[in-house]
This record gives C-alpha cells, structure tokens and sequence, in this order.
C-alpha cells in the first residue's frame, strides 16, 4: 500500500510538471498573440496602442516566461511554481483588462483560460477559487474605473448595460469553473478506469506469458507464412533452441518441410479435429529426438486465420519403452520355445557323437572316411557348443549374487582383452574411472561375460585396427555407467533395430546369441543397455547399473528369460 502511494504520488507529480510547461508555452502565446494582433488589427483604445505599453507588456509576458522556464527546469518546488504562475496570470489579465477598456475589453475572456486550468491543475475546487479571485479582480476594475480612477470607462455608459455585462462576466466565470471542475472529476475517473484496465491488461499479459512459459509442453505460434511468434521455454527445451533466436524464423527449419505441407494443405475450415504428426528431428548437438506434434489453427475474434498453433511433446522415452517392451515379448516367446528345443536337439546329438567315437575305435577306415568322422565329430562338438548357449539364453543357471565393486571387474575384463591374442598393434584400448567405488549387488561372473562380450564386438567391428575407450562412472541419479565406445564400421538403422534378435550376427563367425544374452543378465541385473551408433561413426554401447547403497548378504537368485 505504501509502496502504491508512493508511486501515485510520483506520477502526480510528473503529471503536474507536464502541466506546468505547457502553461508557460500557452501563456506567452496567448498574451503575446493575443495583445500584439488586436494591435495589428487596431482593437485597441488608442492612448494605449502606443509602443511604450505594448514594449513593456510583451517584456513583462517574455521575461516571466523565462523565469519559469528555468525554475522549472531545476525542478524546484513544482506546486508553488503553480501557484506563482496562476497568481502572475491573473495579475497579467487584470492589468491587460484595466488598460483595455475595463467591461468592454476584448481580454476579459483571459479570465476564462485561467479558470480552466485552475480546474485541471488544482483538482476539484481549484475552478471555484480561480473564478472567486477571477471575480474580484474584475470587480475591482469596474469599481476603480466606476469611481473615475481609470480614463477607458465611458462615463455615459448605461448601467443597466453595464451590470447586465458585469453579471454575465461573473457568471460565465463560475459556469466555466463548475464545467472545468466536472470535466476535471470525468477526466480523472476516465484515466482512473484506463489505467485500471491497463494494468488488467498487464496483468493478463504477464499471468499468459507464465502459462505459456510453465507449459511443460513445447508451443510455438506462427503466422500463415510460418514465421515464429511464441516460442515457449520447453520448446527451447525439446529442440536445444534459445527461444529468443528462434523468433521470426521459419518454423520448416524446425519441423522439416513434411509436416509443414500437412500443415499448409490442412482442411481447417471442415476438420476440426487437431493434425497429428510424429517424426524424428535432429538437434544442434547432433543428437536425435522423437516428437509428438499436435497443430491446430489460430483464429481472430471473426474466425479469420491469423496463423497455427503447433504444440509437441517428446516421446523418445516412450518409443524406446514400446521397444524394451516388444523386444522382452519376444525374447520370452523365443525362451519358452527354446527351451524345448534344446533338450530335444541335444540328446541325439549326444548320442551320435558317442556312436562316431565308438565306430572310430573300433574300425580301421580309410584316411578319406576317418576325415570325414573327424569333421563329424569337430561339427557335433559346435553344434553342441551353439545348444550350450541357447540353452544359456533360454534357460540360464544359477548364479550367487553378491555386494561387489564393479570396477575391479571391468579391470580384470580390460586386462585380459589387452592380453588376448586378437588385439595387436593395430588396436588400442583406453581404460577411464572416474569413482573410487562402485558397490552394485550383482555376479561377477555374469558381468565379465558381458565386459568380455562387448570388447569382442567392439574389435570386430573394427577389422583394420581402431581404438576402444572404455570408461566408468557415477551419475547423480544414483546409477553407475560403463561406456563402451569404439572407431568401428557402425551400424545402420535396421541393424539397430535387430540387435538384440537372436540368431542375427553382423559377422560371419557369430551366433548371434551374444547381445540377447547381455541383455538378460542386464535386466537380471536391473541395469540396462543402450546403443548409439552410425555407419562408418562408430558405436556406443551403453550399461547403467543401480548403485547398491546398503550393505545386503549374498543371496542366490534363479535367473529367468
């Protein structure tokens, strides 16, 4: 409240002085025009239309002028400023009325102009006194020139006349003064209601931006052209945009010129339902995001279209869920069948290797048949191999999980790759930690599989040599994350989407049982698995694992499909 009328106060004042220089340019105009052209026009009686009056006046009118144009330029005391300037008005007017014929001058009306800016100037009764002392002052010209003072009243003159012009005067004075002051009071309520309305309207104005702002949607408006004109923080957010750079450019930068065409040829006038689009975009960054559009059209108070209205969401995580989730369909599905398959696959194949044996111990074959029994034997042994995995992926054993620090075990993994006889001088291996400890619950084993099974790939992906960084990490979300990143050949985007199939290997000699098996130690783990990767840029594979924050004792868990 304090703080509010403080505030009025100073915009009154600013107000006043505003007042205040434009009363001193109106005055010597209207003194200085108004003398000078009854003069030219020969208005004037003539013992005063003498240059020694008409130079003294107009000093008079310009020197006061100038000294209430410095005082106020310095600012001082503005409302006796005010009062001076309607004190030296009245007086000017007096002594123009007095030498100009007194009830027959010409200059009476002056009175009139001071009356009315007293009303406007001096809030509601400032009319009032200005008439009063407008009044007097008049009345006490007639009455000095009455009683023979003066030498412009005409002696002959009728009284009747006289008073009837005194009255009229004197009445006109006050009429003025009622209609200034009411005039006051309705200019005062118009502006009061203005600027009630205008702060509303800021209010509204501000109250929208911070609806618009705390959307956690992204919402961009345009014009019909697709030029941007809102551009919302969350929608700086999902693009990687500033939204003040965003302004006035073209929108097709952002959404690509398919959506654009759905926008521009839309049946807006018959649909009315809101034009839905889901796409990739590509940020600054380089990064990808899937976004969920929605766009309606944006209409006046007359139904004409102004432009359209795009709002969007990110659905990325959504989309990578929907995946997660089709793939662990699949991979049960894919379990529950193997797991009858491979009894039934290697029971006879158990046997016809034992049959081989014996027919090789027992019979002397020629070197081009006892080949052959090798090669048979060699085949059953991988195809043994291949039912040993498959029955890993379908039906995996038991493993003990313990409280255990994962970094040991990524050492131990990156060891024995450096020592394994596939890395020569042609690959170089990178090794980051960046945490003394990271307590996971969980079985070593399983996870050197995974380590083991990742650099694998990794080095096969680079076939003429390359460099592997491997890195460790906390987050502050309370999980840790082991990067596997390689200069290798990439992938393109169908191979992504079947990575995790089994039997699909992207080289000659695999599989293809080596990622669907990471990826249930990584859900038996709670941990998940990611990839990024390009063809010809390389790959980022991608493990998080839940922190284990409390001591817990090893427990055994049965790990499912």
């Amino acid at each position: 409240m304090e703080l509010n009328r403080e505030t009025s106060l100073v915009e009154r004042g600013a107000e006043l002085s505003r007042h205040l220089v434009t009363l001193i340019v109106i005055r010597a105009i209207v003194l200085l025009l108004g003398l000078n052209l009854a003069d030219r026009f020969a208005l004037l009686p003539e013992n005063i239309g003498s240059l020694p009056f008409l130079l003294l006046f107009n000093s008079i009118v310009l020197a006061l002028t100038l000294v209430c144009l410095i005082w106020w330029q310095k600012g001082w005391k503005i409302r006796s400023q005010l009062y001076f300037q309607i004190g030296a008005d009245l007086m000017l007017t007096t002594v123009l009325v007095a030498y100009t014929g007194g009830v027959q001058s010409s200059f009476v009306s002056f009175y009139l102009l001071v009356i009315i800016y007293c009303s406007l100037t001096l809030g509601r009764n400032g009319g009032m006194v200005g008439a009063a002392l407008s009044t007097l002052l008049y009345a006490g010209i007639i009455a000095a020139h009455r009683s023979g003072l003066g030498s412009f009243e005409n002696p002959s003159a009728d009284l009747q006349q006289t008073s009837f012009k005194i009255s009229a005067h004197v009445i006109g004075f006050f009429a003025v003064a009622y209609l200034g002051n009411y005039l006051h009071q309705r200019l005062q309520m118009i502006e009061w209601e203005l600027k009630e309305k205008i702060n509303s309207l800021k209010e509204l104005q501000q109250l929208n931006e911070h609806i618009v702002s705390s959307i956690r949607s992204g919402l961009i408006t345009t014009d019909l052209e697709g030029r941007i004109a809102v551009f919302n923080a969350a929608a700086g957010e999902l693009t990687d945009s500033a939204p003040q750079q965003m302004m006035d450019k073209p929108v097709q930068n952002l959404i690509g010129n398919e959506l654009w065409d759905r926008i521009v040829k839309g049946d807006w006038l018959h649909n009315l339902k809101a034009l839905r689009h889901e796409q990739w975009i590509s940020l600054p960054n380089g990064s990808k995001r899937f976004l969920g559009f929605s766009v309606s059209p944006l209409h006046d108070q007359n139904k004409e279209s102004l432009g359209y209205i795009i709002s969007f969401q990110d659905l990325t995580e959504i989309i990578r869920l929907e995946e997660e989730v089709r793939l662990k369909d699949r991979m049960a599905a894919i379990g529950r069948m193997a797991a009858g398959i491979a009894h039934e696959i290697r029971n006879p194949l158990t046997a016809m290797r034992g049959s081989v044996e014996i027919l090789r111990s027992h019979a002397k074959l020629p070197e081009k048949d006892d080949r052959l029994l090798n090669i048979l034997i060699r085949e059953s042994d991988r195809l043994n191999k291949f039912v040993e995995d498959f029955l890993s992926f379908a039906r995996p054993r038991k493993y003990e999980k313990r409280r255990l620090d994962l970094i040991p075990v990524l050492k131990d993994s990156v060891t024995l790759l450096r020592n394994s006889p596939e890395i020569k001088d042609k690959y170089e291996v990178n090794l980051k930690i960046d945490a003394a400890e990271i307590p996971i619950v969980g079985s070593a084993d399983q996870l050197n599989q995974v380590f083991w099974n990742l650099a694998q790939n990794a080095v096969r992906a680079m076939p003429n040599g390359g460099e592997l960084n491997i890195s460790i990490e906390k987050t502050p979300d309370g999980t840790a994350n082991v990067l596997f990143q390689d200069t290798g050949i990439g992938m393109n985007r169908e191979e992504r989407e079947q990575i995790f199939q089994p039997f699909h290997s992207g080289y000659s000699k695999g599989l293809g049982l080596g990622l669907s098996i990471i990826f249930q130690i990584m859900e038996d783990h709670g941990g998940k698995i990611s990839f990024e990767s390009e063809k010809g840029e390389g790959t980022k594979v991608n493990l998080c694992f839940p922190l284990e924050k409390q001591p817990s004792a090893p427990l055994l868990v049965e790990q499912t499909a």
